[in-house]
């Protein structure tokens, strides 16, 4: 079946903005499936309150501990799943049909010093089955330095042993279409949100893409898996153009209105302000 899935580690989900902000991102990309990394839900029935200002039919949990971590699975009844394992660095289920295949949802150890622990459930989890196979989330890794802008050089060691985890499991990197990071801070930004699979599962959606997707009120910007068979007709967009006070967080913000609003215009006031918002939003896509 083709379907799309869409992942955030979203920093927090217990707050208005961020909750309209997932909003939009299901009304304009229309998943059938959600995994969210920080949720940082403690609470059962907040969960269950996210759940149903969503609209999903279906969803899993993993609670924080306090304000650390989170999980959060969400899908339609457009999907059959069967949930397997839930704990707290990992969502796991097999999507039923008449080819199954697995989907994991994966949250990295965030602390270098626990990074090895990523790996050895990438390895666990790559023993467990044979059914075509996709993992999609926040690794907290990169595989190379390639996959970074600015600051100081990764440490080989570090991330030799991500890529050892991935040759164990023979996944293979679906690659992007959008910017390079989808993490950054005032320093640096790396790409540590992606999606990888194994050979059979290509073998199912060989025309899959992956979408890095605009900033939206965190430090990781959502990445959308649209799983696909055949080959992918673009989809139009639904919603108005309006500006998010978050986004003048992400690095490129200023570069973007600066190049907008060096287009020549001329006219009214107004009309000279509508069309600079308007090369805005051109340019911001």
């Amino acid at each position: 079946m083709d379907l799309d899935v869409l992942s955030w580690n979203c920093r927090g989900i217990c707050n208005d903005a961020t909750v309209r902000a997932l909003k939009d991102l299901i009304t304009q990309n229309r998943p059938q499936i959600v995994f969210l990394c920080e949720t940082k839900i403690s609470r059962r029935e907040e969960f269950e309150r996210l759940q149903h200002a969503l609209g999903f039919a279906h969803a899993e949990a993993v609670l924080s501990e306090g304000q650390a971590g989170g999980l959060g699975f969400f899908w339609s009844d457009e999907v059959q799943l069967r949930m397997r394992t839930t704990l707290a660095h990992h969502t796991d289920a097999e999507v039923v049909g008449v080819l199954s295949w697995w989907l994991t949802g994966f949250y990295g150890y965030a602390r270098t010093a626990e990074r090895e622990q990523s790996w050895q459930l990438l390895r666990a989890l790559s023993d467990l089955d044979s059914l075509p196979w996709v993992v999609i989330g926040d690794f907290n890794e990169i595989m190379n330095n390639g996959e970074k802008i600015d600051g100081p050089l990764r440490a080989e060691r570090q991330m030799q042993g991500f890529r050892e985890a991935l040759g164990y499991g023979d996944l293979l990197d679906l690659g992007f279409h959008g910017s390079l990071a989808t993490w950054w801070n005032s320093e640096t930004q790396l790409r540590l949100d992606m999606a990888v699979c194994t050979p059979s599962w290509f073998d199912l959606f060989g025309h899959s893409k992956l979408f890095h997707l605009l900033p939206s009120d965190s430090d990781h910007i959502p990445i959308l898996l649209r799983a696909s068979s055949v080959p992918l007709v673009p989809r139009p967009k639904y919603h108005r153009f309006k500006f998010e006070a978050y986004w003048v967080q992400h690095p490129d913000c200023a570069g973007v209105v600066e190049e907008a609003w060096r287009t020549d215009i001329t006219g009214t006031p107004m009309f000279y302000i509508a069309k600079k918002i308007e090369h805005t939003r051109i340019c911001s896509v």
